[in-house]
């Protein structure tokens, strides 16, 4: 393996200081401008790449923060992480995106490595598996900022930003009883998630004030957030007896699921199922009928987790103040309710 290139190398070429080469390096106001031009330009011949883990040991910032998702491939995470790569890349951070593919024990394992890896803050949505949160109140114990995304926990003194998904489910509820639906279901995930129970919680308030009774065989729990999924649950409620003329739900990933298997099986959409999603996944636009969705401001939402990481980063507090932000959705309707 070829030996890296380092600044005393530089330095001995042009019979220089090192010092000298590192402050030519920073563009120290000390040098003179025709040294920094013959630092870089030797640099650049000679392939010289910096040190960055040495870098950030004597600044002790690495200008890396590093984003958990649980996963890529979905709208509402890959937008938020563009909104969060915009503003950290705008103020000279890097971001390092990893998934934990809703695995606890890998979540726990990223966050480690990245604790490690001396990045200077950390934002994370929880997995689906994520029931202890021992592994962030370590990082949190070590001083490292981290803000909460999306998928919360109140037990951790820190920041966070989610979804008020307990009036967003309601106000969907209320969109499909207004349209004169009786039986209404509901398909969500995991309900060890605090956002799955949010969810459920707002379209039960809805129906409860609309002097309507759960009816349990019309509620499915999934296991995991998938089309497939999503259509088994549409084949077991249409057997129910009385039918579901309308569902709602968790995410619109499922919604398209249903709705999948809802026209597979002829069933007429929206005249006699109403099918309807959270999230605003872009696919949902594109397809006939178009999904109706509580939609989230994701890319925005992202902007809002890199500024207030970034904040606590740079503050020179050494208290930090935690910041709670409570992001609304809003109802689109579309052709499928």
């Amino acid at each position: 393996m070829k030996r890296p290139i380092t600044i005393k190398d530089i330095a001995e070429k042009l019979n220089i200081s090192v010092a000298t080469v590192s402050r030519a390096m920073r563009n120290s106001p000390e040098i003179k401008k025709e040294t920094k031009l013959a630092v870089l330009q030797m640099a650049k011949e000679m392939d010289y790449h910096p040190n960055l883990l040495a870098s950030s040991l004597s600044s002790r910032k690495s200008k890396v923060i590093g984003v958990v998702v649980p996963t890529i491939n979905r709208y509402f995470w890959s937008n938020s992480i563009a909104g969060i790569e915009n503003v950290a890349y705008e103020k000279g951070y890097k971001v390092m995106i990893f998934q934990s593919g809703e695995s606890y024990e890998k979540e726990a394992a990223i966050v480690e490595t990245l604790a490690n890896s001396r990045v200077d803050g950390i934002i994370i949505a929880f997995s689906k598996e994520t029931h202890t949160f021992d592994h962030i109140q370590h990082i949190l114990d070590r001083e490292i900022p981290v803000v909460l995304f999306e998928r919360t926990c109140d037990a951790l003194q820190t920041s966070m930003i989610k979804t008020d998904d307990i009036s967003g489910a309601r106000e969907m509820t209320n969109h499909l009883i207004e349209r004169g639906k009786k039986n209404i279901a509901f398909i969500g995930g995991p309900m060890a998630l605090g956002v799955c129970r949010d969810r459920y919680e707002g379209f039960r308030l809805a129906l409860e004030k609309a002097n309507r009774q759960v009816c349990e065989k019309l509620v499915m729990s999934l296991d995991d957030f998938t089309f497939e999924l999503a259509g088994e649950a549409l084949e077991t409620l249409w057997k129910q007896n009385p039918k579901p003329d309308a569902v709602f739900c968790f995410a619109d990933i499922l919604a398209i699921g249903a709705l999948h298997r809802a026209l597979k099986k002829g069933i007429k959409v929206p005249e006699e199922l109403a099918i309807a999603g959270f999230g605003n996944d872009i696919t949902g636009r594109f397809i006939t009928p178009s999904i109706s969705t509580m939609s989230q401001p994701s890319f925005e939402m992202g902007q809002m987790a890199a500024q207030i990481i970034l904040d606590g980063v740079e503050s020179d507090d050494e208290t930090v103040q935690t910041v709670e932000r409570m992001i609304s959705p809003t109802l689109t309707v579309r052709e499928s309710t």
